[in-house]
């Protein structure tokens, strides 16, 4: 209306020839785009025609004339950053249907509604700029008609016809973002039903296990009874958190519970293959935290090409970690003492491992030698041994034997005294008879105890003339 206005305003003022002159001079950008594509059009031709002259003239006629044709293409690189006809005109971005994938950002944020949204926005404008154009050339060519300009009216007839051609653009157009925005809303309403249910249960789920995380092992150390069993029970919690981690994501994103259990068989039989040495690393994690035989604070012994003694400081998925301590063995073979010792986790499976605190057991057997002459008084040497070890080490005889009771309760073990074992055996060569001492001490006191026990027998023994040690001279 207000263009109609504006028209007859400016004929009003203007004569008929003068509003010829301004014709598709307008700020409407299906006319301008129109105005393009007519001038582009026009400088193609002219450049085509110039090229066919350039290749018929002289040398000198040439040069004149290319440098004309430098001129027309730089004006016909000018458009090429214009839309140069319709078709470019309605190719605006908007969402592409094979590249929309909703994920939890873009349900929250509507990504690709607003992008919709802009494009619809965009093509309401253009969409309307065409019903004005229209109205533009309309009162253009009833003005021809009335002027009964029969040569502008035909031109006027002919921009229709071009403009009309438009129209089915238009339609399409119109079509397709309709067809994008159903997708849209059926994806946004399947993601809703679907997907956004699987991320909310994720969402609990994940929630749950971590305040789990955070609480129980708390709960353990305060409540537990001893810091070794709130130990088990935090990692057996953490194995636990793990399993029910893994499973949930599994079952919950894979729809097909069939493809789901053949899909973990798969990797199962993969990962053994492959990481055949982690996976028996791991196995013997669970069994160690489940099955009890080794626990942080045990002192164990695993023999490879060498012993190695060491208290157990902790046991990750992959190794067990030890403290390796001043020990007979490591005095006599391995002749140092202190190192972190890493032990991977499946030598539990490939090698006797030895645990001397196993469950309740914090005392063991240990083993003193002694060679003596033959002629010596065999039972002076027992009484005397059995005097001064008990008088060493007779207060742990009864711990000794409430541990072994409590271990009873677990396995089928027979009765056991526990009072020291003195045996004596003649030695290969027969010059010599040598005595095995077999007394009871705590694992960690061992090594003081049997260097008392030692140097209380050599002193006692070096006061009885009927006594001799090998190489003794009485």
């Amino acid at each position: 209306m207000i263009r109609a206005f504006i028209f007859f305003a400016f004929l009003a003022i203007y004569s008929f020839g003068a509003l010829k002159d301004d014709y598709l001079n307008d700020r409407n950008i299906w006319i301008a785009t129109y105005k393009n594509h007519i001038e582009y059009e026009s400088l193609r031709t002219r450049i085509d025609d110039l090229n066919k002259k350039i290749a018929r003239a002289s040398l000198k006629g040439a040069r004149e004339l290319n440098d004309e044709l430098a001129l027309l293409e730089a004006q016909l690189i000018s458009y090429e950053s214009l839309p140069k006809n319709f078709p470019d005109l309605l190719n605006f971005p908007m969402p592409q249907v094979e590249k929309i994938r909703l994920n939890l950002i873009s349900y929250i944020t509507q990504t690709y509604q607003r992008e919709l949204e802009r494009s619809n926005a965009h093509f309401r404008s253009l969409e309307k700029e065409y019903i004005l154009a229209i109205a533009y050339l309309d009162e253009y060519e009833s003005q021809a008609e009335k002027e009964d300009d029969s040569a502008f009216l035909e031109r006027i007839q002919s921009d229709k016809r071009y403009f009309e051609m438009a129209r089915a653009l238009i339609e399409q157009k119109k079509r397709a973002l309709e067809t994008i925005g159903g997708f849209i809303e059926s994806s946004a309403q399947n993601y809703k039903e679907q997907d956004l249910t699987r991320i909310l249960a994720t969402i609990v789920v994940a929630f749950i296990i971590i305040l789990a995380l955070w609480f129980a092992p708390r709960a353990i150390r305060r409540y537990g009874s001893d810091a070794e069993s709130a130990a088990f029970w935090i990692r057996a919690l953490n194995l636990a958190a793990a399993v029910i981690t893994a499973l949930f994501l599994i079952f919950n994103y894979i729809d097909n519970l069939l493809y789901a259990l053949t899909f973990v068989g798969f990797v199962a039989a993969g990962l053994t293959i492959v990481l055949k040495e982690a996976v028996l690393n791991f196995v013997a994690w669970i069994r160690l935290v489940f099955g009890g035989a080794i626990a942080v604070g045990d002192r164990i012994l695993i023999y490879d090409s060498q012993p190695v003694i060491g208290d157990v400081i902790g046991i990750s998925p992959m190794s067990l970690t030890l403290y390796e301590n001043i020990t007979h063995n490591n005095a006599i073979e391995i002749k140092r003492a202190g190192r972190v010792i890493f032990i991977p986790n499946n030598f539990l499976f490939t090698k006797a491992v030895y645990n001397y605190t196993h469950d309740t057991m914090k005392t063991l057997y240990d083993l003193i030698e002694i060679p003596f002459e033959i002629k010596s008084d065999f039972e002076k040497i027992r009484a005397i041994t059995e005097e001064s070890v008990l008088a060493l080490t007779g207060r742990y005889i009864e711990m000794a034997r409430l541990q072994y009771d409590r271990l009873r309760n677990r396995y089928t073990m027979r009765g056991k005294k526990m009072r020291p074992k003195i045996q004596f055996m003649l030695q290969e060569d027969g010059r010599a008879i040598r005595m095995y001492l077999w007394y009871i001490a705590p694992y960690r006191d061992i090594l003081n105890i049997r260097s008392a026990i030692t140097l209380e027998l050599l002193r006692r023994f070096k006061d009885e003339p009927n006594i001799a040690l090998i190489g003794e001279e009485k």
